[in-house]
């Protein structure tokens, strides 16, 4: 992407901008009590979280020692997901929290124009209601929660869906992320990718993902505009 601005940030939600697993966990372990069922630490269930609300229950019905039959976890992932998800919207809000310097940075980047999006594989109405709750929902132009598109990251579909509705060239586009799943579906995608090192990234540690790291969310503006600065500089060299 030598020599072009960035025009748009497209920001994955649950570990990124919010600290949302200790909601996550009280959600999930009260719905596995309703089926007699283990809970399971906070830790336990964050380094479960990544891949949406369904692959979540599926991963917590394959630790449970009861359950040893592939089949009786099947069948109890819908209803599971179900109980699950009428808890969580109680929960949002009641012990997560957002992360440091996320709101004053979402302000400091849509003061120099850029367009903001939230590509999460959470369900759109939770995630809607979590920037309710945090205040951040009017610093987002967009939010594309996974179940509006077929195919959740890591696949690049999302990405590519926002950046259409935004109105922005996807090469013109930084995916700001925590795990594997944001990574790849930016490299599928052709995005510059920037990760966080405080999220939920399914057990694989950030460091040996392909991706800068800002330590700090409020680095981040300082990240984008060296990052433009090295991609005119590459622009100017390819030119002479």
């Amino acid at each position: 992407m030598s020599g072009i601005r960035i025009r748009a940030v497209l920001f994955d939600l649950d570990g990124t901008l919010v600290d949302s697993a200790p909601d996550i966990a009280v959600a999930m372990n009260r719905a596995l009590e309703e089926f007699h069922l283990r809970s399971l630490s906070l830790a336990e269930i964050a380094a479960r979280i990544g891949k949406g609300p369904r692959v979540l229950a599926q991963r917590v019905l394959a630790v449970q020692p009861g359950l040893l039959d592939e089949a009786a976890r099947e069948r109890l992932i819908d209803p599971l997901l179900s109980t699950y998800l009428d808890h969580y919207s109680v929960a949002i809000g009641n012990h997560g929290r957002l992360f440091p310097h996320v709101a004053e940075t979402l302000h400091a980047l849509r003061t120099r124009g850029l367009k903001l999006a939230v590509v999460t594989n959470a369900l759109q109405l939770p995630a809607q209601s979590i920037l309710e709750r945090y205040g951040i929902v009017d610093a987002i132009d967009l939010l594309l929660g996974g179940d509006r598109v077929i195919n959740r990251k890591p696949h690049p579909e999302a990405l590519e869906t926002a950046c259409q509705w935004l109105g922005v060239d996807v090469d013109a586009t930084v995916m700001v992320g925590d795990s594997n799943n944001d990574v790849a579906a930016a490299r599928a995608a052709g995005c510059e990718i920037v990760c966080v090192p405080y999220g939920y990234n399914e057990g694989r540690s950030i460091a040996a993902l392909d991706c800068d790291i800002v330590e700090n969310f409020a680095f981040l503006p300082g990240w984008i505009a060296t990052h433009e600065s090295r991609s005119l500089a590459l622009c100017r060299e390819d030119t002479h």
